[in-house]
């Protein structure tokens, strides 16, 4: 065997995590529309349903598509960005313009989550009221049969005498016999006992136990939010775009001939995204005008994840008039 084979084999087989590592998926529609969940071309729920649980994913950055049953609500199409190893749960909702988005609403690492099962210590048994006795509901008799036979041989020279004693007794009729033969043979004698057992059990009437109910508190979802290393600034939005999806949107706005056709669709990419100051930047320098870089500035400062940074979108102006502008426009907010 090839020893480079050899040592991948080993290494693989040493680090389970390596090919192990999956993330679960919750989505849910805070409105009860019911949808089909698609994952990557894989359809997770065979009938529309308002909330569907995938498990099993294997990369981080799935291309997450929800069908909606009812024909009016346009479908969603979403690229996501996600850690293995973590369970997230996703809520399908309406954003102020009437559209629905998805939005992050929890995560938890796998196999952390827990059900709080009630504490057997709570539940107190009724007490017995003073000088009640439950009273029989239902007597069963059971009667046992068992036969004793006891024999006997005596030997006589001249002949034999049996003598047989049968005593019977069964509930409403005594029976006794006494037989006495002579042969000319030996004396046997048989004995048959009939012992009757009857055994009564009485079944009392139980009050069953109350079932106690335990209130349950309604939980809300925490809303999780990306966190930048490093950044300490101010935060306009909860979860910028991940690279491939950033990439898919400059692959768009590219793909338009002309300048007003490219800001028209960065804007639709926009309106229901967050991005950081770097993404704000270099979807500036698809545009070829200043004046369109400054317009496309001031839309997607209230879309961007890190503030305090945007000032790294100047260095896709080229007159110092824009940065001006731009400057008096973000002091005026």
């Amino acid at each position: 065997m090839n020893p480079r084979i050899l040592l991948f084999s080993l290494v693989f087989l040493a680090k389970p995590e390596l090919r192990s590592q999956t993330m679960d998926m919750v989505v849910f529609s805070d409105d009860g529309v019911p949808f089909t969940l698609i994952i990557d071309g894989d359809r997770k729920n065979q009938e529309p349903a308002s909330r569907v649980v995938a498990t099993g994913l294997r990369t981080e950055t799935p291309v997450i598509m929800v069908d909606f049953v009812d024909a009016n609500i346009p479908d969603l199409r979403k690229n996501w960005y996600s850690e293995l190893g973590k369970e997230y749960t996703i809520m399908i909702t309406t954003n102020k313009k009437g559209e629905r988005v998805l939005r992050p609403s929890g995560e938890a690492s796998l196999g952390t989550a827990q059900v709080d099962a009630p504490d057997p210590s709570r539940f107190v048994a009724d007490q017995e009221e003073p000088g009640s006795n439950p009273a029989p509901i239902g007597t069963n008799a059971v009667q046992t049969t068992s036969v004793v036979v006891e024999e006997s041989t005596a030997q006589d020279p001249t002949s034999e005498r049996i003598d047989v004693k049968l005593d019977m007794v069964v509930p409403g009729m005594d029976v006794n016999m006494n037989i006495q033969v002579e042969e000319p043979a030996s004396v046997r004698s048989t004995t048959t006992t009939t012992t009757t057992t009857t055994t009564t059990t009485a079944t009392s009437r139980v009050k069953p136990a109350p079932v106690q109910t335990l209130a349950v508190q309604p939980v809300e979802p925490e809303v999780e939010a990306y966190s930048m290393p490093g950044y300490t600034g101010k935060i306009g939005c909860p979860w910028p775009m991940s690279d491939q999806e950033f990439g898919d949107a400059k692959a768009s706005i590219g793909s338009q001939s002309f300048e007003d056709s490219r800001m028209t669709v960065a804007k639709q990419i926009i309106k229901d995204r967050c991005l950081t100051a770097d993404q704000v930047k270099g979807l500036m320098e698809q545009f070829t005008f200043e004046e369109t870089r400054l317009d496309l500035a001031k839309f997607a400062y209230d879309r961007t994840y890190d503030q305090s940074n945007y000032f790294k979108v100047n260095q896709a102006f080229t007159f110092d008039s824009s940065v001006e502008e731009l400057d008096e426009y973000l002091r005026g907010r």
